[in-house]
């Protein structure tokens, strides 16, 4: 089995001085890489936060968990991550989606399918300092040199996986975990179909987490993370005709009706979960239950496993290092 690589995902809501902190850390105790989130109106400035991280890191790869397309131009994506690979010495990488509480919380439409696609494509061309047309006016980096920041593409749905697998150099997964094994074969096909190597995009899997020895409490901690997830994935289900059990669907439809971006992962929602979802999207519980969560994870053919923790976050990434990466 290929070696699995570990990284965390901070959701910046702390001072920026924490963040750094826990990014320093994560390198520290053997992780593989740090994402920021970007949602600039509820939480800290990504850029601001990679820049600073990229400086006083020397080994962990660094990313966006994740950035959408219509919220910041594309020529500022661009910019910024090579300035960013510069400083980091090329340990940079790009997540990307369709947007969540970035656009909706600034009145942005989200992006389409479409418009997701073309924007990796620009993007790539203008970090190789290849000419693209943007807003009707044909621009370039200037200062590029050429160079590469891989791409990697958050798809929950079927035709952003297959998008994935078509355009991008990874992507990101962050959907039900009992259906993870069948997601993955599904987008390795699809990337065979793409004349790719199967094996050549790497997948990530988000994964919701809390390591306590009250292990009630961390299946309480992740409910946040879960009530997005949760309405997401079984909402589209619905929408695509497969079978969703009736509780399952009424309390999807709940969320849908009482979530609020501005407090997006929050506490706020967490009383919305139902138990049974906890086990469906995250890895929670004692330390020998996040473990065997984890194996089954890497058992489904992830490439790295991508910890978003939830609760005390320093004593998760401690927690998770010394039980899961050894």
């Amino acid at each position: 089995m290929a070696k699995v690589s570990f990284d965390v995902a901070l959701f910046p809501a702390e001072p920026a001085d924490e963040t750094l902190r826990l990014a320093k850390l994560a390198e520290k105790l053997g992780y593989d890489g740090v994402w920021v989130g970007d949602s600039h109106i509820i939480w800290r400035e990504m850029y601001v936060l990679l820049g600073a991280i990229a400086s006083q890191t020397q080994r962990v790869k660094l990313g966006s968990g994740v950035t959408h397309p219509l919220v910041r131009h594309l020529s500022l994506t661009a910019s910024s991550f090579v300035t960013l690979s510069e400083l980091s010495g090329g340990r940079m990488r790009i997540g990307i989606g369709i947007g969540a509480s970035g656009p909706i919380n600034i009145g942005v439409k989200r992006a389409e399918r479409k418009e997701l696609g073309e924007a990796v494509s620009h993007l790539k061309a203008l970090i190789k300092g290849e000419p693209v047309n943007l807003d009707g006016k044909e621009m370039r980096l200037m200062f590029a040199d050429h160079g590469t920041v891989p791409v990697f593409m958050a798809a929950s749905t079927s035709g952003t996986r297959d998008l994935a697998a078509a355009v991008a150099d990874g992507v990101i997964h962050g959907g039900r975990e009992d259906l993870l094994q069948q997601w993955v074969s599904a987008f390795r096909q699809s990337v065979g179909e793409c004349r790719r190597e199967p094996r050549s995009v790497p997948v990530v899997s988000w994964v919701p987490c809390c390591v306590s020895r009250d292990a009630k409490a961390a299946k309480e901690s992740v409910k946040p993370h879960i009530a997005r997830s949760g309405w997401t994935s079984f909402l589209k289900m619905v929408s695509e005709g497969k079978p969703v059990a009736e509780e399952d669907r009424l309390a999807a439809e709940r969320i849908g009706r009482e979530y609020d971006f501005s407090h997006h992962m929050s506490r706020e929602h967490s009383h919305l979960v139902p138990e049974r979802w906890v086990d469906l999207f995250s890895a929670a519980g004692s330390p020998e239950q996040v473990k065997t969560r984890i194996d089954q994870i890497i058992q489904c053919g992830v490439d790295v496993v991508t910890i978003v923790p939830y609760g005390d976050k320093e004593s998760i990434i401690k927690l998770f290092a010394k039980t899961v990466i050894g």
